[in-house]
């Protein structure tokens, strides 16, 4: 029996395993190009990670999570859960053993008191709880095929929205915030000061997706004004531009939509790997401010 000293060891071990694994997944996928952010990424529900059971997307880091793993072993279905879930769902856990699945971060928000050493008051403070899952992708249980069948639920969407829709999106959502928008020149790029985002004329893109992408990046960045989310004051460059690239990722295939990465996402990726080599936090805090522009731009488009 470990005693509660030896349990929050053992804990804070099993964390930074997890922290580490997980690192090297994204620094491995970045250095092979294999993230979905780099190349065209065709969507729809299936894209996105899911729980098997509850049916909701996972978030942030942990969609990256799900992503790599997908990539390096060629899973189609995005549906993951824990062995537990597996077996109530009538799949096979055999082989299923730890450390053979995809290591996820559950968050949930806790309330706590501490003495405000000034006033000699308890107060009442927000926190949130972190704890590593690990969970199984459904194409890795031997009976996948005989009890599902299909990669898929036939009742769901398998058609991609249309640019046209996707755009009406963008524009509903710089309508709700009051964000101008401007038309013509070569480049695409968001004014914090003026709160303005500048786009291309619809004719000067390459491609319907081509507009969609730019513009939900922008978005993005108009995400971080201080009287919105207020992120961009210090944030690097680097760092502001993947929490964009993800945070476009993530509206454009949550819409249904087709993503195609810009031209410099590898070279953000690649220079933001180099600034996280000792393994902080920045990337889970990159992903998390992602989730969090893209719940904006959502929740008003």
């Amino acid at each position: 029996m470990m005693t509660k000293e030896q349990k929050k060891t053992y804990a804070k071990m099993k964390k930074e395993e997890n922290k580490d694994a997980w690192f090297e997944g994204l620094a491995r996928a970045i250095r092979e190009n294999e993230l979905p952010w780099q190349k065209p990424w065709v969507g729809g529900h299936n894209s996105m990670p899911s729980n098997l059971v509850s049916k909701k997307f996972y978030r942030g880091s942990n969609i990256v999570s799900c992503w790599i793993a997908s990539l390096f072993n060629d899973w189609s279905d995005m549906r993951f859960a824990t062995r537990k879930q597996l077996k109530e769902a009538g799949l096979s856990i055999r082989g299923l053993k730890n450390g053979t699945g995809t290591s996820i971060m559950f968050y949930k928000p806790v309330e706590y008191t501490k003495v405000n050493e000034e006033t000699n008051t308890l107060e009442v403070r927000n926190s949130w709880f972190s704890r590593w899952y690990e969970v199984w992708n459904v194409q890795q249980c031997e009976n996948y095929e005989d009890v599902l069948g299909q990669h898929l639920d036939g009742d769901l969407p398998m058609e991609n929205t249309p640019e046209s829709e996707m755009m009406t999106h963008f524009r509903n959502y710089t309508s709700a915030e009051e964000i101008d928008v401007k038309y013509g020149g070569t480049r695409a790029c968001y004014n914090r000061i003026n709160d303005r985002i500048s786009m291309p004329k619809h004719e000067r893109f390459e491609s319907p997706v081509a507009e969609v992408t730019t513009a939900m990046h922008e978005a993005v960045h108009s995400t971080g004004h201080k009287s919105r989310l207020d992120r961009l004051e210090g944030s690097k460059y680097a760092y502001e531009e993947l929490v964009a690239e993800m945070g476009a990722l993530l509206v454009t295939l949550t819409l249904g939509g087709e993503y195609e990465p810009r031209a410099n996402s590898v070279a953000y990726l690649h220079h933001w790997l180099q600034a996280c080599n000792d393994k902080d936090d920045g990337l889970f805090k990159a992903f998390g401010d992602a989730q969090k522009a893209a719940d904006r731009i959502l929740e008003v488009a």
